[in-house]
């Protein structure tokens, strides 16, 4: 959490956090006041009981203070952290047009380490503060209701699936008690949680990540490294093994996902003028 706080506090003139973790021991609270926010008075922080993912993200609009209705807010979660395409996404927002709801941008989605990633999806990013704007769903919520939507190519990070193979199995309990559809609960050998059993389906999807991290994640990267080296190796063997089958699939995706951000950057260019180069 202190990453993704860290990442946007350039960028955001205020937050409202929702924290509905039940913190027991206090961590959330520290993170979150020892943050940029809380130093310069930019925060508010709800603590909430979690009851489903809409009625946490309504309870941060309804918490926003009033001077700030009718802007732009910035769609985040704890588990993403940013470089500096968010600032760039930050200056086309003044030039997009009234009927123009949200602006999305791209999420690179980590998987089991920081080395490989498997999807890269169009993401909402930015979204205008209207009036009867609210999130609908338990899981897998959307923000109704949007008309227009424009996009430019800036990835951000998500780091959600870069956990200990224990926390994706518990991400999975959630989901279940939600409603949602789960697999890996079925899964006979659960008494001995690897890498293989939560990861191994979507690591035949795996591609090497060969970029940068954002600047406000790398002394987490560093750390994890050594704290989680075990299970990133074994990530990395369960990759290595790939059969041929997997490795052209994958190829066709990358170039795909190349295809798809070399057309959004065009046509950010033309009509969006992105990216500018003032802020």
């Amino acid at each position: 959490m202190a990453d993704a706080l860290a990442s946007i506090a350039d960028v955001c003139a205020y937050i409202v956090i929702n924290d509905n973790s039940g913190d027991a021991d206090g961590s959330n609270t520290t993170v979150i006041g020892a943050s940029e926010f809380a130093r310069s008075g930019r925060l508010t922080h709800l603590q909430t009981s979690f009851v489903d993912f809409s009625t946490a993200r309504n309870a941060c609009i309804d918490a926003t203070p009033r001077e700030f209705l009718g802007g732009w807010a910035l769609f985040a979660d704890a588990d993403e952290v940013h470089g500096g395409e968010l600032s760039h996404m930050a200056t086309v927002l003044g030039r997009l047009p009234a009927q123009v709801d949200a602006l999305d941008g791209y999420s690179r989605n980590f998987i089991g380490s920081f080395d490989y990633w498997n999807t890269l999806h169009r993401r909402l990013r930015f979204f205008r503060l209207a009036p009867g704007r609210r999130w609908e769903g338990d899981v897998h919520e959307r923000l109704v209701p949007l008309a227009r939507r424009e996009a430019v190519p800036a990835v951000g990070a998500h780091y959600g699936h870069v956990c200990t193979p224990a926390d994706e199995v518990e991400r999975e309990r959630l989901y279940k008690s939600l409603g949602q559809p789960v697999t890996l609960l079925d899964k006979a050998s659960l008494e001995r949680i690897a890498p293989e059993l939560v990861w191994g389906e979507q690591l035949a999807d795996a591609l090497p990540y060969r970029g940068s991290h954002p600047e406000a994640v790398r002394a987490t990267i560093e750390r994890l490294r050594m704290e989680w080296g075990a299970t990133f190796e074994e990530v990395a063997r369960i990759v290595a093994h790939q059969s041929l089958a997997d490795k052209i699939r994958n190829g066709l995706r990358a170039a795909n996902y190349a295809q798809t951000l070399a057309f959004r950057r065009l046509d950010a260019a033309v009509r969006l003028q992105y990216p500018a180069t003032s802020r």
